[in-house]
């Protein structure tokens, strides 16, 4: 039974990287190999959800198209310098819109990158991808933290937004923040 789960597992991660656009560019090319292939057929449960994972990146590099993912890294970097609350959001993302109310009900100062209304905001998630392994929004950083989401994150010191305010620390981290709305920047 969990050859046959793995193998429906990993047969959708290619279905679904199959008829995502991928570009052949020495820039950036994320097409699976046939060695994640034999790794997903000889994998235990726990390490499918890793290739599940990079399955996520890879399509989050293949939709990017071309890019120069240095520059992308950069730009994303300078950002987090910054700014000292940075959310990557999507419009429409629920997800998102609890962070900034949480943000705005401490009234702390935040910076949005609405990452599917900018032209790179491809870019910038497959490069969170690359990071963090995570391609998944909102992701937030306080003071040059990456802390996750709304509700998980990267350990169990930083995971999520929420899960920090529910533990009492979100405050603390904020201590230093200014005391504003926030701001998207243009």
């Amino acid at each position: 039974m969990r050859a046959i789960t793995t193998l429906t597992l990993f047969s959708v991660v290619i279905a679904v990287h199959s008829f995502a656009p991928c570009q052949q560019s020495p820039v950036h090319n994320a097409r699976l190999t046939t060695a994640t292939a034999a790794t997903a057929l000889s994998a235990s449960p726990f390490d499918v959800f890793s290739i599940l994972k990079e399955g996520k990146v890879g399509i989050a590099k293949s939709l990017a198209g071309d890019y120069d993912e240095d520059a992308v890294k950069r730009k994303l970097d300078n950002l987090v310098k910054k700014n000292p609350v940075l959310m990557l959001s999507f419009t429409t993302c629920r997800y998102c819109a609890k962070a900034k109310q949480l943000l705005d009900e401490k009234s702390a100062k935040y910076t949005v990158i609405e990452i599917d209304k900018e032209e790179d905001g491809k870019a910038l998630r497959a490069v969170m991808g690359s990071q963090f392994g995570r391609t998944s929004v909102p992701a937030i950083w306080i003071k040059g933290t990456y802390i996750g989401g709304f509700n998980d994150g990267p350990s169990s010191e930083f995971n999520g937004l929420n899960s920090l305010n529910m533990k009492g620390e979100l405050d603390g981290m904020l201590k230093y923040v200014p005391k504003t709305k926030h701001t998207t920047p243009r």
